[in-house]
């Protein structure tokens, strides 16, 4: 597996575009919301910093109002890394692997629109935290 991008939590994509902005991040792709888990989703990248692993990749996500991804509790902290994503060329049997060896799905696998709907989940892992797996293409 290889890392794909860091999740950002934010309560504002606009403010922490410019503030991103401001250490060489670039913007990479259109802000879009994904209807089915009520969050923008923003992709910055730093080329510059990081040229050794094509750029360090950001997503920033900002839930809508009617948004249950996320506890309260997690909310009031404001903005916030809260998941590395991880790249996997089979993941079904990467998934299975990762529970078998005590990770938590805690949310299935499904099409993420903002990663040209390519399939994700969510895992949780004791002394890890929270990980994204996204369906590989470029193995």
């Amino acid at each position: 597996m290889k890392i794909h991008h860091i999740g950002y939590l934010v309560p504002s994509i606009e403010i922490s575009v410019a503030q991103f902005q401001k250490i060489g991040y670039k913007i990479i792709s259109p802000c879009i919301f994904d209807e089915g888990r009520k969050i923008f989703i923003q992709f910055l990248q730093n080329t510059e910093t990081y040229p050794q692993n094509n750029g360090g990749v950001l997503e920033l996500v900002m839930p809508a109002g009617d948004c249950t991804l996320f506890p309260p509790r997690l909310l009031k902290l404001g903005t916030m890394p809260y998941h590395i994503c991880y790249e996997c060329q089979e993941i079904e049997k990467t998934i299975s692997e990762l529970c078998d060896t005590g990770f938590i799905l805690i949310r299935e696998l499904s099409p993420a629109p903002a990663i040209e709907n390519r399939r994700v989940a969510f895992l949780y892992g004791e002394g890890v935290g929270q990980i994204e797996l996204l369906e590989g293409e470029n193995f």
